[in-house]
């Protein structure tokens, strides 16, 4: 365990001699590192010269699943996802397998409409919170085709 930090912090200082420019993007971590290097090159600068870039498709792990909308089966499902990681955007159709890259995939899972509820606290008052959370897809992983 120590031996992957040490090699991670290793790794991580020499990105740091590398210009941002000179920096290779071929891997995740090659993305990430640039992009933690942009934010602390945009922040030392105070101006935004070094552009935040979201990482290829292809290069992130993909996981086979299916699909389906639980309170519409028999719509189409639009994902979008845009962050430092992904650009993400997809009109996906219900039941049908597909090979989606793992971030993806468990931002779908994540989705979930909340159901409010009173909570009794200690003290004898009431409280709304979110009780239950009712999943908005379905998210089957396909193990063999």
């Amino acid at each position: 365990m120590n031996k992957t930090k040490s090699l991670d912090n290793v790794l991580d200082n020499v990105a740091d001699k590398v210009a941002i420019e000179d920096m290779p993007l071929e891997t995740l971590r090659d993305y990430r590192l640039y992009n933690e290097e942009a934010r602390r090159l945009n922040k030392k600068l105070k101006k935004c010269d070094y552009p935040i870039k979201a990482c290829p498709i292809e290069l992130h792990p993909t996981q086979r699943v299916a699909i389906q909308e639980n309170a519409q089966p028999n719509n189409p499902v639009r994902v979008f996802l845009s962050n430092d990681q992904i650009h993400f955007d997809k009109v996906l159709t219900s039941g049908k397998e597909y090979d989606l890259p793992q971030c993806v995939v468990s931002y779908l899972a994540q989705k979930a409409t909340p159901k409010m509820g009173y909570v009794n606290l200690p003290d004898g008052t009431r409280e709304t919170r979110i009780v239950n959370q009712i999943p908005r897809f379905s998210v089957r992983t396909v193990y063999a085709s």
